[in-house]
C-alpha cells in the first residue's frame, strides 16, 4: 500500500470512529442534535425558596460588580423552548442568602427571581456577581420548569478569570475563593472536572465593559 492511500485509510478509519463516537453521544443522551451537551444536574442545595418573583432585575439594593445573565432553552433537538420558566437564587458579595433566619435575611428577598422565555427560548437577569462562601466554588443556582413541571435543577459556574478580577474588587470582602472544583461540597462525588466545565457560563463583557453571561440549557 502507497503512502498516500495509507493515510487515506487512516483518515477514513479514524472519521468513521469519531463520528460512531458522537453518534454514541448522542444515543446515551449527553449530546442534543446540534452538540451542545444536555445540562448536568446539582443538587438544590439548602436555600431555595419559590418566592415567585416575576422580575429580571433581582439586585434591589444589593451592592456588587454588575452581571447580566441571558439563557436560552432547548430540548435535545436544539429547538427553542418557548415559556419555559428560569428560576434562579444566589448569595450576595459576602456569601449571604436572602430570607433565611440562619443567614440573619428573614423576609428579603434579594437576589432571586424568575422569567419566562420567548418564543426563540431566552430570558435574561440583572444581578451581580456572586460571592462565595465556604465548602463551594462560586456558583450560580438555578431550576428550569416546563409546563409545572421541573425539568432541572442545576449549578452555573465562572470563568476563573473574571471570578479573580471580580473578587479584587473590595465590594467583596472574602477575597478570591480558594476552593477547588473536586473540593466542593456538591462536585467531590466526581471522577474529574467534566460535569463542572460543562456548567461554566460564557462570560464576555458587553460595549459599555459590563460583565454578561451566557449558557444554552439543553434539557433531554
Amino acid at each position: 500500500m502507497n503512502r498516500q492511500k495509507f493515510l487515506s485509510t487512516v483518515g477514513l478509519s479514524f472519521l468513521g470512529a469519531a463520528l460512531l463516537a458522537g453518534k454514541k453521544k448522542k444515543e446515551a443522551g449527553l449530546l442534543t442534535d446540534c452538540d451542545d451537551p444536555i445540562t448536568p444536574p446539582v443538587p438544590e442545595g439548602p436555600f431555595y425558596k419559590d418566592e415567585k418573583l416575576n422580575r429580571s432585575d433581582i439586585r434591589e439594593a444589593v451592592k456588587g460588580t454588575p452581571i447580566q445573565y441571558r439563557f436560552k432553552v432547548e430540548d435535545k433537538h436544539c429547538n427553542p423552548i418557548k415559556d419555559a420558566i428560569v428560576d434562579i437564587w444566589q448569595c450576595d458579595a459576602n456569601g449571604h442568602y436572602s430570607d433565611y433566619e440562619v443567614e440573619h435575611t428573614a423576609r428579603q428577598t434579594w437576589l432571586r427571581g424568575h422569567q419566562q422565555t420567548d418564543q426563540l427560548g431566552q430570558c435574561s437577569f440583572m444581578s451581580i456577581f456572586p460571592g462565595w462562601y465556604a465548602n463551594r466554588i462560586t456558583h450560580l443556582h438555578a431550576k428550569v420548569h416546563i409546563e409545572n413541571k421541573t425539568v432541572i435543577t442545576t449549578n452555573f459556574f465562572f470563568p476563573k478569570e473574571i471570578e479573580h478580577e471580580v473578587y479584587q474588587s473590595p465590594l467583596y470582602p472574602n477575597g478570591q475563593n480558594p476552593i477547588k472544583v473536586l473540593e466542593d461540597i456538591e462536585l467531590r462525588v466526581d471522577k474529574d472536572n467534566k460535569r463542572h466545565d460543562t456548567l461554566v457560563m460564557r462570560v464576555t463583557r458587553d460595549k459599555n465593559g459590563s460583565l454578561v453571561a451566557n449558557y444554552t440549557i439543553a434539557v433531554a
